[in-house]
């Protein structure tokens, strides 16, 4: 087989994960983990300090395996004469990079959604051969009217569509027509708490013992599900699973924190304990966790069958549920922000009214 000529570099994202290019054969694949040639390295699952290691590895298990003749899918050919980017090509083109790479079927499916919607909307106003040049914010503007009806759905198309052109607006350095484009304030998510989350704990039990112990871990230390939960490793414990010490690079506050572990938590943390390798991920047993929507997937099997849940009750009603109880005992806000790892007060204070927790009783009041 002829030697293949390609050249790899290293991406980062504006929300800090990182990706490797791939330019081979004139065209340019972005890939954030080896499970197309058979590697299990996902390099947005390790620490920021680790990450460049693990992009090296990558990278050199990418060289070999193009030099044994491993190549991409072919990605859709642009459509538009030389010189001129059109939409659709560039959204069916950046489509198929994302359908390559380590997104959720969810995403991924959501994203095809968009371009087929974008297409018929564009067959129906004459829009097939609109350039990315000549795409202006009134345009998407009047697809999203057009084709949606609340201001969340539009939100939320929008984003998706600028994650399929972002990247070449950027690199025809033309303005986007997504960065100024608002609507109307979206009702935010109500994660309802709990009355008697030990029933809810319960039940959980017996629908999947993994989600169970996320939902422990998110009552009893306070920690965010899909990103502090699913990467917890047993190194971030302490040798007598009394302290969860998290990075920076793990939480939504980019701050270092120490949690403490309750008496009740430890000894249930202890049945799941095969070994004290501290790269290990303490539910898939491996150095690597679960993917993004794995305990998503879980809860959504669990909540088809619960007859305890009620509406507005999600996984993250654990969390809220643990921040009331430690304010309850404590009345101190300080120690609240300190165990939830928000950045300030004032985030405290605002997560305190979104759950609609009193702060001030009657005696508190001004009396005459």
């Amino acid at each position: 087989m002829a030697k293949c000529t390609f050249r790899i570099t290293h991406g980062k994202r504006r929300n800090n994960q990182i990706y490797l290019n791939l330019f081979i054969e004139g065209q340019r694949f972005r890939y954030s983990t080896g499970e197309v040639i058979g590697v299990p390295i996902r390099l947005n699952d390790y620490k920021e300090s680790e990450q460049m290691v693990a992009y090296r590895k990558l990278k050199t298990a990418f060289g070999k395996a193009i030099d044994k003749g491993w190549r991409p899918k072919k990605i859709v050919e642009y459509h538009n004469t030389p010189g001129a980017q059109g939409v659709i090509a560039t959204m069916e083109a950046r489509l198929q990079e994302k359908l390559n790479a380590d997104y959720s079927l969810h995403y991924k499916r959501d994203l095809k959604y968009v371009v087929k919607w974008w297409v018929s909307y564009a067959k129906q106003n004459k829009l097939l051969n609109l350039e990315l040049r000549e795409m202006d914010k009134f345009i998407v503007k009047k697809f999203l009217d057009d084709s949606f009806n609340t201001a969340k759905t539009k939100k939320n198309i929008k984003v998706m569509m600028s994650a399929l052109l972002r990247d070449a607006f950027e690199e025809q350095m033309l303005p986007s027509p997504f960065s100024r484009l608002k609507f109307g304030r979206t009702a935010e998510v109500m994660h309802k708490p709990f009355k008697d989350v030990k029933a809810v704990l319960d039940e959980i039990y017996l629908s999947d013992p993994r989600l169970h112990l996320c939902c422990m871990l998110a009552f009893g230390c306070l920690l965010r599900p899909h990103r502090e939960i699913r990467c917890l490793r047993w190194g971030d414990f302490n040798e007598d699973l009394t302290r969860i010490s998290l990075s920076g690079d793990m939480n939504k506050g980019k701050r270092n924190r120490v949690v403490p572990v309750p008496p009740y938590l430890k000894e249930y943390i202890l049945r799941f304990k095969a070994t004290s390798d501290p790269r290990i991920n303490i539910f898939t047993g491996t150095a690597f966790p679960y993917n993004p929507d794995f305990f998503k997937l879980l809860w959504r099997k669990y909540r088809a069958k619960s007859v305890l849940l009620q509406s507005h009750q999600t996984l993250y009603s654990f969390r809220h549920t643990g921040a009331i109880r430690v304010y309850e005992q404590t009345g101190s806000l300080q120690t609240l922000q300190q165990v939830m790892g928000h950045s300030n007060l004032q985030v405290t204070l605002t997560y305190l009214r979104g759950l609609e927790v009193q702060q001030l009783s009657v005696d508190d009041m001004p009396t005459l």
